[in-house]
């Protein structure tokens, strides 16, 4: 992945999660290269897996317009969203799983015994607009918020 993203992966970048999610993290860095602009650059901090899903530390460095950081926060969301279709150790569809409070994503193969539980995607703002991941779309949509008044 580093020789296919040579500018948005530094050589001595090092991934603290499984192979399997190769994939998730090649839809990143393809999101990410496509919305950079040309006076702009992805500094790369920690790549790793917490409770279960994929997390990415980044940083636009540069002019970078809000269109831009939006493209950034919206693929880290992507991501985290994503891996938890994927087994983090082989990349088969995998589910959320929680072995001894000790959340994993893994296929059945690699499940060791624990029990699916459902994907953790939660609402997100993005812009200050309440989003949330729609599996079949592979993209945020935005939800309807409650008012949280009483009528």
């Amino acid at each position: 992945m580093k020789t296919k993203y040579p500018d948005l992966i530094p050589e001595r970048q090092h991934f603290e999660c499984g192979p399997g999610w190769e994939e998730v993290l090649d839809k990143y860095f393809d999101e990410v290269g496509r919305a950079l602009p040309q006076n702009a650059s992805l500094r790369l901090g920690r790549v790793y897996q917490k409770y279960g899903s994929l997390r990415i530390d980044a940083m636009l460095e540069g002019t970078v317009t809000n269109d831009v950081q939006l493209a950034l926060d919206k693929a880290e969301i992507l991501a985290d969203a994503r891996s938890y279709g994927y087994c983090e150790t082989c990349g088969k569809p995998g589910s959320l799983r929680d072995k001894h409070n000790w959340l994993y994503v893994g296929c059945e193969t690699h499940a060791d015994g624990a029990p699916p539980l459902p994907p953790d995607y939660g609402v997100v703002r993005l812009n200050g607009v309440a989003c949330e991941y729609d599996e079949g779309l592979d993209d945020l949509v935005i939800v309807q918020e409650e008012s949280g008044m009483a009528g």
